[in-house]
């Protein structure tokens, strides 16, 4: 199996989900994800990663592990508690891209977490010799992810009813 991986920011460490951490958080079994090491409010996991643990359970067995391209938990430093997930729907596709994907638990919004911990998995990922390009999609009207988007240096590719499209080329790639 492949070991977990993890990166630190300035507030934050961000740690790949093993299969441990997404069977706990499954059972939404709040004291299992505390004996792995992790403290939570309950918030975690949201409910659009608890729809998405079937397929991150998949794409960790198929892996035998991580490859980064998947799903990260961000963990406040000075407290240990999740505060929100990031991380990837899987490996590039022929093309060098991948979708990346985050959301802050309620009670940690509007803190600059999502930025942080997106500025620092767009420069692993843009280290990656196979990343040629990486993409994510919102709901229009979000806001607030809209802006994390912008702030990161995506740009809005497109609209339609379900989505807006966001572009991100790493710098090394342009």
């Amino acid at each position: 199996m492949n070991e977990p991986m993890k990166l630190e920011t300035k507030r934050l460490v961000m740690h790949t989900i093993d299969l441990p951490l997404i069977e706990a958080a499954a059972r939404r079994d709040t004291q299992a994800i505390e004996a792995i090491g992790f403290n939570t409010n309950g918030e975690w996991p949201t409910p659009d990663f608890y729809e998405a643990i079937p397929y991150f359970r998949e794409l960790l067995v198929r892996n035998q592990g991580t490859k980064g391209f998947d799903s990260w938990i961000m963990v406040a430093k000075d407290t240990q508690e999740i505060v929100g997930g990031i991380g990837f729907l899987g490996d590039p596709d022929p093309n060098g891209i991948i979708e990346i994907g985050f959301a802050t638990n309620e009670s940690h919004r509007r803190k600059g977490y999502c930025n942080e911990a997106a500025h620092a998995l767009l420069n692993w990922a843009s280290g990656q010799v196979n990343v040629q390009r990486i993409v994510a999609r919102c709901e229009p009207g979000n806001i607030g992810s809209a802006a994390v988007l912008t702030k990161l240096g995506f740009r809005l590719d497109r609209k339609d009813a379900q989505y807006e499209y966001w572009n991100y080329v790493p710098d090394n790639r342009q």
